[in-house]
């Protein structure tokens, strides 16, 4: 990475003037949102109503002076660095490129929620500054692959020295334009917004990786809990590497929506083995993915063409082209689909992110794509799709995918406590969806808080219920109070049962 102190100090000076007519070091923080709207929810009033020390005067300032690590990049240049000569786990985390990117005004945010007006205005209190970092974090042992993230520091922060909010977002697809921290105009923005915007408006300091192969060198490997969880777990490395010590606590908290709640959820099964730098105190989720990932095997066999629509059919190329390539280099991205239909789909998920991978104008459908026979090949209808319905596995190939649907639900540490929100009118993951998930987390010893908003969508929930979710922040990583209980299943009105078709194993072995 170039080291152009230089023009580092000239930024930080730039930035120092800018800020200058919006900081005072004799003005209290400004109020934070309430973020009204999920059963029973209430705000947590100011960024620092609970006692805890709130960043006063020029914080960007404060915070550019602390950087340990020049973030003088281009970036473009961000997202393509050489591996480590050698490496070892001493590297996890270490920062390969950092770029800044601009202010995120509050009207800025604001208008993401005023353009997508079922996503209600959580309340936002200040301003963030956004970096653009990469890291290396490892796959297998041994294994580095990078991974780029945005990191948002608030004008006003809830605390100083600040703890850290590590984000899981949702899917966006697999090309690199789809990677959250590059904006692409083509990206998918309203989900991974929803999940930051909140936070970051509200004076927490937040890391959202993108996950390998998104914007970086491959595709994204979407669902592989190695590189999703190691990610996860090595973010909390790179933030404090690019700053000086005592920028932050010791203290992190994941915070996944859908896909990323996979993501904390594997995070938080590899932390005893894999480690963090600090101490992960919470995960929250909302939403998330936690079903079997036999689910795609089975949705290509004959018996799941019945379930396919485009969505599932774009999720089920992308889970097994991405794992393709993990374990097996880009042959192996390649092997399980057709010959004649291989080059246009890696076309398809490298090329286009999820409103139109997912959709029929330029889903599968657009390749001639409805079932799995359509895309994949006869040994990976027969074999690998039998072995996901019926658990006839006995094939080197359908054993083979059966270990890699396993190793995406690991089983989480119980030593680290739970929070789950679920939208009682989610449509993409519904509640007997995810009734599977909390089968197997109650299971496996989960320390357990499901929470409920009856009302809420899939992505909806994370705005709706930003108020208690921040004051159980607050509670958790500050030493403030705890938010009221929250309402739990019976909110609902209805009990609810496990609704995927397939077996919803709660051993650890199974998948």
């Amino acid at each position: 990475m170039a080291m152009r102190s230089t023009l580092l100090m000239g930024l930080g000076g730039a930035l120092s003037l800018a800020l200058a007519c919006t900081s005072d070091a004799q003005d209290p923080p400004p109020a934070a949102g309430t973020g009204t709207s999920g059963p029973g929810v209430t705000g947590p009033g100011t960024v620092d109503d609970t006692g805890s020390a709130g960043s006063t005067g020029d914080p960007l300032d404060a915070i550019l002076e602390r950087l340990a690590v020049p973030c003088d990049d281009a970036l473009a240049d961000v997202y393509v660095a050489a591996p480590p000569a050698r490496w070892s786990p001493e590297l996890r985390g270490s920062i390969a490129g950092c770029a800044y990117d601009r202010e995120v005004s509050v009207d800025e945010m604001s208008a993401h929620f005023a353009a997508h007006p079922e996503l209600p205005d959580p309340g936002l209190a200040t301003a963030a500054h956004k970096l653009v970092l990469s890291y290396w974090t490892e796959r297998e042992p041994g294994q580095p692959v990078l991974t780029s993230a945005a990191l948002y520091v608030p004008e006003v922060r809830r605390a100083d020295p600040s703890p850290l909010l590590v984000l899981g977002h949702g899917s966006v697809g697999i090309g690199d334009r789809c990677a959250p921290s590059r904006e692409d105009d083509e990206g998918f923005d309203k989900d991974w917004k929803a999940l930051a915007y909140p936070f970051a408006g509200d004076g927490w300091v937040v890391i959202m990786p993108d996950f390998p192969g998104l914007g970086t060198e491959g595709p994204g490997t979407w669902m592989l809990s190695l590189d999703e969880g190691h990610a996860i777990l090595d973010a909390t490395r790179a933030a404090r590497r690019l700053f000086e010590p005592g920028t932050f606590t010791d203290g992190n908290a994941l915070v996944g929506l859908s896909n990323g709640g996979h993501a904390t959820l594997s995070a938080q099964a590899m932390l005893g083995d894999y480690g963090a730098e600090g101490e992960v105190v919470a995960n929250v989720l909302y939403s998330p993915f936690w079903l079997s990932n036999a689910a795609w095997g089975a949705l290509i066999s004959p018996v799941g063409e019945t379930l396919l629509n485009p969505t599932f059919m774009s999720m089920t190329l992308q889970y097994f082209y991405g794992h393709g390539y993990a374990y097996d280099g880009p042959d192996g991205a390649l092997a399980p689909l057709l010959p004649e239909q291989a080059d246009a789909v890696a076309a398809l998920l490298e090329g286009e992110c999820w409103g139109d991978v997912t959709g029929e104008a330029l889903g599968p459908p657009s390749l001639g794509i409805l079932i799995g026979e359509d895309a994949f090949t006869a040994a990976m209808v027969d074999e690998v799709g039998t072995c996901a319905v019926l658990e006839q596995c006995d094939t080197p190939l359908g054993l083979a995918w059966r270990e890699r649907w396993a190793a995406d639900r690991p089983t989480p540490s119980p030593e680290v406590p739970i929070v789950y929100w679920m939208g009682g009118a989610d449509d993409f993951l519904s509640p007997g969806f995810q009734q599977c998930g909390i089968d197997r987390l109650v299971a496996n010893g989960a320390d357990l808080t499901l929470c409920v908003d009856p009302e809420g969508g899939h992505s909806e929930v994370t705005t709706r219920t930003a108020g208690w979710v921040r004051q159980y922040l607050e509670s958790v990583l500050l030493g403030g109070a705890a938010p009221e209980a929250c309402a739990g299943v019976e909110g609902l009105g209805r009990p609810l049962m496990c609704s995927l078709p397939i077996i919803n194993s709660t051993d650890p072995a199974d998948p």
